[in-house]
């Protein structure tokens, strides 16, 4: 049997290269650069005025003498606005009106405020010499056009997307979202919305896992319920080869209903591996058809959980160029002495945290499987070895906060 790392480690090799496409920078949010980007023009693009005044040549404003304010009286020719540039030259004692954001004419080399003249219909009282360059965005000063900007690996952010709004890239080459076939199987499952039969549970993995997959970016494939029959589960599977990866709950483990390998197999899926050393999920199983990965998973709601957390989730960052790191990494303590089962290595245990001069964890009542409640009560998660133990009130463990 695999311990953790090993699993996870082969999971990631037989991950393929991932596809790099060109979408519309308005569906890229969530997505990875898979090329470095350049400045395709200065940014701001034009001189232009950082307040409302007026544009003047600074040296028809006479300077300071004696401790005396200057004052220059100017003729004003006309209206920069945004968008709507005054394009002749600024000559001797004229002044342009200019809002926030139009573009300096040529010939003035600084904005006077507003608030730091007097207009009398055309003539225009400077009260004060502005330096040169005052209340001026130059050209080029945020930007300069073949400056890269983003490089490939970047994920885009509203900021990012923004950026490159700014500097004209309408489209940009991305890894692609990938896609998630997703299967729950169980002759004991019955749709939402219906009335409870006897024997019967309602379906929630297929809800849980489309919302983890949703949560990453990825977009999900929904193939339904699978009974507990080989001609089913071989029929909707191999609906799944078109996606990147297809994820299966249930059916994985000894029952004598336990079919999903064997459909699998039938459909052409290579095993990669079957059982890993850990507590919950230990009946996982991947393989793998031509690009796409397979995963099998345990059918308890919370085993579903942590294998996607802990094996799927690495696989789709791998696809979607974002890489992966281990997020457990939060130093906090243990409340009270936790036991753990040695008849697994690798143990998962949701806990609860809270700040007393330092983090500490607190293990939830009830780790089975089955309690759905505890994921949600949960609010970090310890990744324990069975053989490292004692694991006693105060020890300090690496927590991973949040989701599992």
């Amino acid at each position: 049997m695999l311990t953790y790392e090993q699993a996870l480690k082969r999971i990631l090799a037989a991950i393929p290269a991932p596809r790099i496409a060109v979408v519309r920078l308005s569906e890229s949010l969530g997505l990875v650069l898979a090329r470095p980007m350049r400045a395709r023009c200065d940014l701001p693009p034009f001189d232009n005025s950082a307040v409302d005044g007026y544009a003047i040549r600074s040296q028809d404003v006479p300077e300071m003498t004696n401790g005396h304010v200057s004052h220059a009286t100017l003729h004003v020719v006309g209206k920069s606005e945004a968008g709507r540039p005054f394009r002749t030259p600024v000559r001797a004692g004229e002044a342009v009106r200019i809002l926030t954001g139009a573009q300096v004419p040529q010939g003035a080399d600084a904005v006077v405020m507003q608030e730091h003249v007097v207009r009398r219909r055309r003539q225009l009282i400077v009260q004060r010499r502005p330096t040169p360059g005052q209340n001026i965005r130059r050209r080029g000063e945020d930007l300069r056009q073949g400056t890269r900007i983003l490089n490939a690996g970047t994920w885009l952010r509203p900021q990012e997307i923004g950026l490159l709004a700014a500097l004209g890239v309408a489209k940009v080459p991305v890894y692609p979202r990938p896609t998630v076939a997703i299967l729950t199987t169980g002759d004991e499952l019955q749709p939402l919305g219906r009335r409870l039969k006897s024997g019967h549970i309602y379906e929630s993995n297929g809800p849980l896992l489309r919302a983890l997959v949703q949560q990453i970016g990825a977009q999900t494939i929904d193939l339904g319920m699978g009974r507990d029959t080989l001609a089913s589960l071989t029929r909707k599977i191999r609906r799944g080869f078109a996606c990147d990866l297809l994820v299966i709950s249930g059916g994985v483990s000894v029952g004598d209903k336990d079919l999903v390998r064997h459909a699998a197999a039938r459909c052409g899926v290579r095993q990669l591996f079957w059982r890993v050393n850990i507590k919950p999920g230990m009946p996982l199983f991947v393989g793998k058809h031509r690009r796409t990965l397979v995963f099998g998973l345990p059918g308890n709601p919370v085993s579903v959980y942590v294998t996607f957390e802990e094996f799927v989730k690495p696989a789709l960052y791998r696809l979607m160029g974002r890489g992966w790191q281990d997020s457990y990494t939060e130093p906090a303590f243990l409340t009270e002495d936790l036991q753990v089962s040695r008849t697994r290595r690798t143990h998962f245990i949701r806990v609860r945290c809270s700040q007393h001069n330092q983090l500490v964890a607190e293990p939830l009542e009830g780790q089975g499987s089955h309690r759905l409640r505890s994921l949600v009560e949960a609010d970090g998660w310890i990744r324990m070895n069975a053989e490292q133990g004692p694991w006693s009130a105060g020890t300090q463990v690496l927590v991973k906060p949040g989701s599992a």
